[in-house]
């Protein structure tokens, strides 16, 4: 197709060559990407609205973000024996890629770009599903006791602990965080940073790929401080002990 990738109907859908992991895209129409615009279209036409003299140009990017988010609604659901579900990639022409790569977006960051909320039906049916062998990039090892999510950028059973810094911050179980934190924490190889990736099958994280992985290690602290300023038991008693309170994050820059 002279470079274009495969054909893709036009339902309301930006098309995407590649994933955010550089990889190219097997149907174009990648539903993660879409979201993702659909979501700063309108934070876009907000702004635009408040501080600019083009409402035309602001009315355009929410009636752009709302033709996105109705055209996943409407096209991107599919059904399952676990109920509905959030395609990875569409073409729009009945082709469906269920899958999902740690790399961001993905579907299990829908809540993360606020897209959705992490207490959506359709979207905890997909987070199961791609955190098991239905994801043919979630990877498992027995002698380890390691599962997560790689992608085809680094190949099979090399788990990226981005994505685990992605399911903490979409979980809504203290269980799972603390398990999470725990997990981020002994698979460092002893050099207290995230990696890119290694092998599942390795205990601690011997293996890995990028010593310094700065995408990872700006996500995992942005995400201790929104959890550091979330009151409670998801938020800063995880993370200072049971009935701490959460940080204002105003004190400490003011």
């Amino acid at each position: 197709m002279g470079g274009y990738g495969s054909p893709s109907a036009a339902i309301g859908l930006v098309r995407s060559a590649f994933r955010p992991s550089d990889d190219a895209t097997i149907f174009q129409l990648f539903i993660p990407a879409n979201a993702q615009l659909s979501v700063n279209l309108n934070r876009l036409s907000t702004i635009l609205n408040k501080t600019s003299n083009l409402p035309t140009l602001s009315g355009q990017a929410e009636i752009m973000s709302q033709t996105i988010r109705t055209a996943i609604m409407d096209q991107a659901i599919i059904n399952s024996t676990d109920g509905p579900l959030y395609a990875y990639e569409i073409d729009g022409l009945g082709g469906v890629n269920f899958m999902d790569d740690a790399n961001i977006p993905s579907l299990m960051s829908l809540p993360y770009i606020g897209f959705i909320n992490s207490t959506d039906g359709i979207y905890n049916n997909t987070r199961k599903a791609i955190l098991s062998s239905q994801n043919p990039y979630w990877f498992h090892s027995a002698s380890s006791g390691h599962s997560g999510i790689g992608g085809p950028h680094r190949g099979l059973n090399r788990v990226w602990p981005m994505n685990w810094i992605v399911q903490l911050s979409t979980s809504t179980s203290v269980d799972e965080r603390t398990s999470l934190l725990d997990l981020l924490k002994t698979t460092t190889a002893g050099k207290g940073l995230i990696h890119e990736n290694f092998d599942v099958s390795q205990t601690n994280g011997t293996g890995f790929g990028r010593l310094w992985f700065a995408w990872g290690n700006s996500l995992f602290g942005e995400v201790l401080l929104n959890m550091a300023m979330e009151e409670g038991e998801l938020g800063a008693e995880i993370l200072f002990g049971k009935g701490a309170a959460a940080i204002n994050i105003a004190d400490i820059v003011g």
